[in-house]
């Protein structure tokens, strides 16, 4: 599997008894890491032992404390510079609530020979018959043209490219032709209803029934297989006009931050498991879905993005498997 990052983050977490706007507070430490959906993805991947290499589209300023964090952690990644800083990203988690406020910066702007690089970058690394995983946002400068020459780059090879972005870019991914798209819920509903995405509050309220009908609709918008999370109600997946709702077994939430990246490589690590010959007609997408929501769930006991057991992933799976009668759509 390889998957895409084309504007990583540094993620700087601060644990606060209460985040109060507008106040001038302090906290004991800050965890800070190399972040973004892609990287905690290539972390899932890691911790269940699976092979997936990591592209990075990484400004210039930072790019050697970036690696230097991503070394540590041991993780297979290929770095492609661009003149910039590294965007950061602080998270306020509240332990006692659960309450999570995230506030990401946009990052540098990217030029149309910067982003072409990149794509030769990808070009090179990518395996005929490969799922391929484009996660998170894009840089600033990234258009239409962008999108569409990393979907025709990504289908040149045979390959089948999954994207989680936010809702702009999604809209874009959508109208060239991407495979797979995993929203949440707040914004697969801003992609159909051309809203504003600038600020989520994750109203899950009627999720499963919104989760069922936006992943329907987005397959009606082009794509081969929506998968829509409604938090720790479950997740809708729809291929064509099919639908199922998996719901997410009940676990010990330390923190939900991350957990669908986590959805994203538990789903992609099943797809490749079932892929091997390069055959997609061989996937079944409600395994590989029910796998996901199970690394999810594994990875919301963990507390902190990207980890998960092994072990607690397969127990967790039969969980979902077992609970499939009540929770179908």
């Amino acid at each position: 599997m390889m998957i895409l990052n084309p504007n990583p983050c540094f993620s700087r977490t601060l644990h606060m008894s209460h985040f109060e706007r507008g106040a001038i507070m302090r906290t004991e430490s800050a965890d800070v890491r190399a972040g973004g959906k892609g990287i905690d993805s290539a972390r899932v991947a890691k911790c269940l032992n699976r092979k997936a290499l990591l592209l990075i589209l990484l400004g210039d300023r930072d790019s050697v404390e970036y690696s230097r964090l991503l070394q540590s952690e041991e993780i297979d990644f290929r770095t492609i510079s661009f003149p910039g800083s590294v965007r950061v990203a602080t998270m306020y988690i509240e332990p006692e609530t659960l309450i999570t406020t995230i506030v990401n910066e946009e990052g540098p702007t990217i030029t149309d020979g910067d982003w072409k690089r990149y794509l030769s970058e990808i070009s090179g690394a990518i395996h005929t018959g490969e799922m391929v995983a484009c996660m998170g946002s894009f840089p600033m400068g990234t258009d239409q043209d962008f999108i569409s020459d990393l979907v025709n780059l990504v289908h040149s090879k045979s390959a089948m490219l999954f994207i989680d972005t936010a809702p702009h870019t999604l809209k874009m991914a959508i109208t060239a032709g991407v495979d797979i798209v995993s929203p949440n819920l707040d914004e697969a509903e801003a992609v159909i209803n051309s809203a504003n995405e600038d600020f989520f509050i994750g109203n899950n309220e009627h999720g499963q029934e919104r989760a069922i009908s936006a992943a329907l609709a987005l397959c009606k918008m082009g794509v081969k297989v929506a998968i829509v999370h409604a938090g720790e109600l479950g997740t809708a997946l729809a291929h064509g006009e099919e639908v199922t709702f998996i719901k997410s077994p009940y676990v010990k939430v330390k923190s939900v931050v991350g957990a669908g990246d986590s959805l994203a490589a538990g789903f992609l690590l099943k797809c490749e498991e079932q892929n091997s010959a390069g055959d997609f007609s061989a996937i079944d997408w409600v395994v590989s879905a029910q796998f996901g929501v199970a690394t999810a769930a594994a990875a919301c006991e963990m507390g902190l993005s990207g980890y998960v057991q092994p072990d607690r992933v397969a127990e967790l799976f039969l969980e979902v498997v077992n609970d499939l009668g009540a929770g179908g759509g």
